[in-house]
């Protein structure tokens, strides 16, 4: 059985939030993480909607320190604090980030982690400033970053990234009754082993997980760097801020039109294609902006707020 990865959109609009869409946030889970990928005003709010729990958010991705991308991290804190957390809280983001984390900490949250560390109680939180390439490696996936962010900012782009692997067919196992051994890791290598008498081929009973990756880009004006980092993408998660006519606009203020996201992804071979950080212009009419990128790439979707995907 594949390990699915799962993606909810916290919050899919830009700078101003409305009825429709809150600031931008994405929750990543696989296996035991949470990943959480920028953290607008009312995240935690979204999370209760969603009815996700914020307090098992493992690590927390910051694409950059505008308003609209990191103004819910103080409220979010503040209820792990309030609710006893003490699991260890990574925080990543482009250069400048320990700081400017630090003085978040210093004007919102000094006060409650300074009297949990009275009462013996609370939980680390560590800040990374990433740069070019991957920043965490674990035995099932890694997360790359670049900051070949084009947004008149320290920034990072960020993509998670499932390894290649040989999996044991669990529903084989089972029909063929063989008990729980320690020659059941023989078997996951593509060993023969004999168990109770009868011999077992390992490689009849292997299938092969494929990689799988998903790329998150946001706020940023098109480049090839990006298009790079975003190549062979399972899925890619990306702004799309304003319609085509805006071209101009979006340019001057660092952002992609519908048509500049849809570049991204065809140039890249990516697979799928979610636009988000829609500006307050398109809440009546979405598809505007999704109607402009199919005709250029043609598997894209528009998420609503609380709406999830599985990959």
């Amino acid at each position: 059985m594949v390990e699915k990865i799962n993606i909810t959109f916290l919050g899919t609009g830009s700078s101003i939030p409305t009825s429709r869409r809150n600031h931008p946030a994405t929750l990543l889970q696989y296996k035991a993480e949470n990943i959480l990928i920028d953290c607008g005003e009312g995240t935690q709010r979204q999370f209760r909607k969603a009815k996700l729990n914020p307090g098992k958010v493992s690590k927390i991705l910051i694409s950059h320190w505008h308003g609209d991308h990191i103004l819910g991290l103080p409220g979010l804190l503040q209820t792990m604090v309030l609710n006893g957390r003490n699991e260890k809280l990574e925080i990543y983001g482009p250069r400048g980030t320990k700081r400017k984390l630090k003085e978040l900490m210093d004007v919102f949250m000094k006060w409650y982690f300074d009297l949990n560390k009275r009462l013996g109680r609370g939980f680390e939180i560590v800040a990374h400033e990433v740069s070019e390439g991957v920043f965490f490696d674990d035995k099932d996936f890694y997360i790359e970053a670049t900051t070949g962010v084009d947004h008149g900012v320290s920034a990072a782009a960020y993509s998670f990234n499932v390894k290649e692997k040989n999996r044991l067919d669990k529903e084989k196992l089972e029909k063929l009754n063989i008990p729980n051994s320690p020659l059941i890791g023989e078997l996951s290598k593509g060993k023969t082993v004999e168990i109770n008498g009868k011999k077992v081929d390992g490689k009849k009973l292997i299938y092969k997980e494929d990689s799988r990756k998903v790329a998150i880009i946001m706020d940023t004006r098109y480049n090839e760097d990006i298009v790079k980092f975003a190549k062979g993408a399972d899925l890619l998660i990306t702004e799309a801020s304003h319609a085509k006519e805006e071209q101009e606009f979006a340019t001057e203020c660092g952002h992609m039109t519908s048509v500049d996201a849809a570049k991204v992804a065809k140039k890249a071979k990516v697979k799928a294609l979610v636009l988000v950080h829609l500006s307050q212009r398109y809440e009546a009419a979405p598809k505007i902006i999704l109607n402009e990128a199919r005709t250029v790439f043609e598997d894209v979707i528009i998420p609503e707020d609380l709406e999830s995907v599985e990959l």
